[in-house]
């Protein structure tokens, strides 16, 4: 788009967006032309300047608004009109234009005498014409006849005909209106164009997590195109922070990828966007923005007055239907938590979520994955003959029935949006908002007078500074704020934010597993984390693996698993190592944002529902305080769904109870949510809760216990010893100690896992690089001398 406006035999015949069908009311012919020349003269009694003014422009004497009155500026135009020989343009008219044009736009500055033509269908009784548009969107494929049509809303309405609620017109008026209707174009339903109406809203995003059981709460603001639900723009807030309503307008007429080469004349690469194959943002330019009274936005009113944008404020609830706007709130503020939580989000989240990066990656999700992405569900309200598969489509589509294509503003009131600071070029660059900027185009300026700089404060890939020639020049951050897409490694990431991940999966190599000539600190690490799986684990995870493909397959009873035992037999290794192999058979493609499997550790004394919610918080659902237990599965049986999560991990599931007062067995319980989730749950918790579980008829057990001295000991010893990276350590060692490992052990996996990975960074910190007898045994101190093994 920035390439064809800037064109050498390109021009664009009218900046004003143009409504395709009915809309508002506008006369034709001269009340038309009249309108439109009385604006610029209400917009300067209301601004003190004219739409269009450069910046920097003063207001002329008499409409500085610091200086005057609005009464004072409106008998002043209407004292300058006078002498120009305009009659009738009193400052009671002046008053009432401005009146209109506040509360209508430039639509309420026509004569209402010339539009005051009754439309088509304004006595048709709303029924009547609801259910007119019902037969022909039934078959959209062929216009039927309008006798049909008639015959068959006889047949819908015939109820309310018999009863006399309804009176059907005569056949004859029934055809007079019928074409009166289709040649206005009402039958297909209400006229709609990209831009029609932009709500402005804001809703509160799911906490994310931080070390420690910290979160971070930040609010989601977003600009949303009623008629296609494409996302104009969206910005991340803290709650001490409000947006700037003049920047916001800016980024809703021009996408972020766009702004350096639209102000600019030539586009620079952005760090941070993919370039190559990467799909255009949809171009829409808002003509009414519906506000929530709620979320106030300094500077908006004053800049769409300017530009010629309709304000209304909504209060309460948004412009549309109030059950469609909730749901289009939560599934902005759900699906970008997913995104978050998946592997995209892994580089902010390990910095703590700082605003801009989370920013960042919110501009690449609302192109590729709102606009550009498949819908899973089409508006029932939006009547087009073919539903298109995308938002972005769907902006097509009505672009192409409107039958124009919004600009963008001017580089000059583009540039009057952002916020302006004056600041000197050093030899290091330009320092703005802590940031430093630098290009070669800055070295003409360089030690001189101060200039002036203007910026989006939520993208800060890069400035624009005023060059002596007056043109605007973009100078890029020396550093990247935000890392691109495809140089994020892929690391799954836990989906209960700060909990045991799920889906490391080990890719093998020198990338994951150290040489035995490593560094150190490499080595340490690795062996902090060194894999152990006992055999009873391995059983686990196959068990585990067939009942969930046979869930997935099977049209029958789904099953659970539950894996019990006492503390430290490998209840919770055994568990997590499930969801690890369960997401590496999954095979998700780069750029997945398929959530295969959530871990949930149950807090002492949950019930059912406390646990449905938490469960639905995992999967970035935002829970109402007062949902029932009904609606939170049902939403969290559409949140596995949509994500493709196939496996539920319960922790410490002992601390599940049935609510205070509730005849209900907890068995019953376990046993609906494995049958109404689409998930395979698995349970971990200690064997004392077994007998609350024994009626379920939906859990398969698998009791874990301490290893026995025998064989398989001595293979899993040998098994682990060749997993560590000693560089003075002799094969063999481990097996030769296994009687002495598993007294000092009692079998146990736990202590077992312990010794190893605790006496290998010993060994690597004190450099005797091997594992011996007098090392396990100080190690084994702390328990050793109690009595309970």
């Amino acid at each position: 788009m920035v390439a064809l406006l800037r064109g050498p035999g390109f021009s664009v015949l009218d900046r004003a967006a143009r409504a395709s069908g009915t809309g508002p009311s506008r006369p034709a012919g001269s009340a038309d032309e009249r309108a439109r020349w009385w604006v610029p003269h209400v917009v300067e009694v209301l601004t003190g300047l004219p739409p269009g003014a450069p910046p920097g422009a003063r207001p002329r004497p008499g409409f500085d608004p610091a200086l005057t009155t609005l009464g004072e500026r409106e008998e002043a135009k209407s004292e300058e009109l006078r002498r120009a020989g305009v009659r009738g343009a009193s400052a009671r008219t002046v008053r009432r234009k401005r009146q209109r044009y506040e509360a209508e736009g430039p639509a309420g500055l026509a004569d209402g005498r010339a539009g005051r033509r009754e439309g088509p269908g304004s006595r048709w009784d709303p029924r009547l014409l609801e259910a007119v548009r019902q037969v022909v969107a039934e078959s959209a494929e062929n216009r039927p006849a309008v006798e049909w049509v008639r015959r068959r809303v006889a047949q819908i309405l015939e109820a309310k005909v018999g009863s006399g609620a309804l009176a059907l017109p005569s056949r004859t008026t029934f055809h007079r209106l019928y074409a009166e209707l289709e040649a206005a174009g009402l039958i297909d339903g209400p006229v709609r164009w990209p831009g029609r109406q932009v709500v402005v809203d804001t809703v509160r995003m799911p906490p994310l997590p931080l070390p420690q059981g910290r979160q971070r709460d930040l609010d989601l603001v977003f600009a949303l195109d009623v008629d296609t639900e494409v996302i104009l723009t969206a910005v991340v807030r803290e709650d001490s922070r409000p947006v700037d309503g003049a920047v916001l307008l800016a980024r809703m007429w021009v996408p972020a990828d766009q702004q350096a080469g639209w102000l600019c004349g030539h586009g620079i690469t952005a760090p941070g966007l993919r370039t190559a194959e990467r799909q255009l943002p949809p171009l829409v330019r808002p003509q009414t923005l519906l506000l929530d009274r709620a979320h106030p936005l300094p500077r908006l009113a004053d800049a769409c007055r300017r530009h010629g944008v309709l304000v209304r404020a909504v209060t309460g609830t948004l412009p549309y239907p109030r059950p469609h706007a909730e749901f289009v709130a939560r599934q902005l503020a759900g699906q970008f938590s997913a995104f978050l939580r998946s592997m995209y989000g892994d580089r902010a989240r390990d910095a703590g979520w700082p605003v801009d990066m989370v920013q960042g990656l919110l501009d690449t999700w609302a192109q590729e994955k709102w606009n550009h992405g498949e819908l899973h569900r089409q508006l029932g309200d939006f009547a087009m003959p073919q539903s298109p598969s995308s938002r972005a489509l769907r902006y097509v589509a009505s672009t192409e029935r409107a039958g124009w294509v919004a600009t963008p503003p001017a580089p000059e009131a583009f540039a009057g949006l952002l916020p302006a600071v004056h600041r000197r070029v050093t030899t290091s660059g330009l320092y703005v908002a802590g940031r430093r900027y630098d290009s070669p185009a800055l070295d003409s300026l360089r030690r001189r007078h101060p200039v002036e700089v203007r910026r989006d404060p939520h993208d800060t890939r890069q400035v624009w500074v005023r060059t002596t020639e007056g043109s605007w020049s973009a100078v890029p951050a020396t550093v990247s704020p935000v890392l691109p897409l495809d140089r994020i490694s892929i690391r799954p990431v836990s989906a209960s934010g700060g909990l045991p991940a799920l889906a490391q999966v080990p890719t093998g190599g020198s990338g994951r597993i150290p040489a035995v000539d490593a560094p150190d600190s490499s080595r340490i690490e690795y062996h902090a984390g060194l894999p152990l799986h006992t055999p009873e684990v391995e059983d686990t995870i196959r068990r585990g693996e067939e009942l969930a493909l046979l869930n997935e397959r099977s049209p029958g009873t789904r099953r659970g698993l539950v894996v019990s035992g006492e503390s430290g037999t490998g209840k919770t290794t055994a568990l997590l190592a499930l969801g690890r192999s369960y997401t590496a058979r999954a095979r998700l493609p780069a750029g997945s944002t398929r959530l295969p499997a959530v871990y949930v550790r149950v807090a002492p004394a949950t019930t059912p529902r406390m646990f449905l919610a938490e469960l639905a918080r995992q999967l970035s659902v935002p829970v109402r305080e007062r949902a029932r237990t009904t609606e939170l599965a049902h939403e969290t049986s559409e949140a596995l769904d949509r994500l493709g999560t196939g496996l539920v991990l319960v922790d410490e599931f002992e601390y599940l109870h049935p609510a205070r007062g509730s005849a209900t067995p907890l068995s019953d319980t376990v046993d609906y949510l494995c049958d109404r989730l689409p998930a395979t749950f698995a349970f971990a918790g200690r064997s004392a809760a077994l007998p609350r579980l024994a009626p379920s008829r939906r859990l398969l057990h698998l009791p874990l216990g301490a290893l026995p001295y025998d064989a398989s000991w001595v293979e899993y010893l040998a098994r682990a010893e060749e997993a560590l990276r000693l560089r003075k350590h002799t094969q063999g060692t481990l097996p030769d100690m296994a009687d002495h490992l598993h007294r000092l052990t009692g079998g146990r996996a736990d202590r077992l896992g312990y010794l190893l990975r605790s006496g290998a960074i010993r060994a690597v910190r004190d450099g005797t690089e091997s594992l011996t007898l007098a090392l396990f045994d100080d190690l084994a101190a702390p328990w050793r001398g109690s009595r309970t093994t």
